[in-house]
């Protein structure tokens, strides 16, 4: 069983990442093999509003987001990992979750096979967990119109400094505990 990390700190090793760590983790305990990647590391151009995609069966923007796309098509579950930037998920997630268009139909139907879960993963310095989830919900519910499955959000407040996250065990091990249900 595969599933795809994607990291949209654009700092490495910090807070997020080990948020998303907790879920890897989570999910390899249940057997699946998580192929993570670092957005910030990467060439990925925003959605181009081409219709291609409409045309064609993939996006036909050729960047590094296209091996991205073929493996989040593949797997059985997708971890969006992101930091608060703004109120909402940094641009570099946002630059991939635009082109996540490219599986729907003309009509509006899926090319995914459905039922893929979701994690988010949510990083912030606001120490009220709850302040940004109505965004994560709605973020939740735009994958579900493109076709995936059910979302669970897990967010750690208090998050400015790197290794802040490191000291919220009970969030972490919410975050080990969403891994494994994606793997199931």
């Amino acid at each position: 069983m595969k599933i795809v990390a994607l990291m949209g700190s654009p700092r490495k090793g910090a807070n997020t990442e080990a948020l998303v760590q907790e879920a890897v983790r989570g999910a390899e305990e249940k057997g699946a093999h998580v192929k993570q990647y670092h957005l910030n590391e990467m060439q990925i151009k925003g959605c181009q509003s081409c219709f291609g995609c409409k045309r064609q069966e993939n996006c036909v923007v050729r960047d590094e987001a296209a091996a991205i796309l073929e493996d989040i098509k593949d797997a059985k579950a997708v971890i969006f990992g992101t930091p608060v930037y703004m109120w909402q998920m940094t641009g570099q997630l946002k630059l991939l979750v635009d082109r996540l268009f490219s599986f729907m139909n003309a009509d509006y139907s899926s090319k995914l096979t459905l039922g893929k879960k979701v994690l988010w993963a949510v990083t912030q310095g606001q120490p009220d967990k709850g302040a940004f989830m109505p965004y994560f919900e709605n973020a939740g519910k735009m994958l579900q119109m493109v076709g995936f499955g059910e979302y669970k959000i897990v967010a750690a407040g208090r998050c400015g400094m790197p290794g802040d996250v490191e000291k919220q065990k009970e969030t972490l091990e919410e975050a080990r505990a969403l891994g494994r249900w994606l793997a199931e």
